[in-house]
């Protein structure tokens, strides 16, 4: 069985291949996906949460989830949101490609950790969309001024 429903949460688990499941969501739920590999889910609805857990090349296409989305353990992903997501929490990931609309995106955080290779995609409503990458180097400085250490954006020039 491809998705298993209890009363709060549900799973897809194991799915290899599967290109064509559809969960129809409802606010209350929750979605843990696990080990699934090369597979496409879509959730249609409004959701709670969803979690993404040692998934491989699988995308997940949602409609719109009151909590948000996370993603552990997971390479080469994607994730689509089509209406609107708070967070998207993305924790030792390597490869997630994200697209939100630019309408609502633009409200959504998003929060890495020990990931690589994270990119935002803000889809126009003509299909149109701009990437942009998520930071993965930093550097850190102690700051004589404020007695602190100090995080900033680490840029490679030249």
């Amino acid at each position: 069985k491809q998705w298993y429903q209890r009363r709060v949460r549900g799973s897809c688990e194991y799915q290899n291949g599967v290109k064509d499941i559809v969960i129809e969501a409802q606010v209350s739920q929750s979605l843990y996906i696990f080990k699934c590999v090369d597979s496409v889910i879509s959730v249609k609805g409004k959701i709670n949460s969803i979690t993404l857990d040692n998934c491989k090349k699988t995308a997940i296409v949602v409609d719109s989830l009151v909590a948000g989305i996370d993603a552990v353990n997971c390479t080469s992903i994607k994730i689509q949101v089509n209406d609107k997501t708070p967070i998207l929490n993305i924790d030792k990931t390597d490869g997630c490609q994200v697209f939100v609309q630019k309408s609502t995106g633009l409200e959504t955080q998003f929060v890495t950790a020990k990931s690589s290779e994270v990119n935002v995609c803000l889809l126009e409503e003509n299909g149109e969309y701009t990437e942009s990458f998520i930071a993965e180097q930093f550097i850190t400085k102690y700051n004589a001024d404020s007695g602190k250490f100090v995080t900033e954006l680490y840029e490679v020039v030249g």
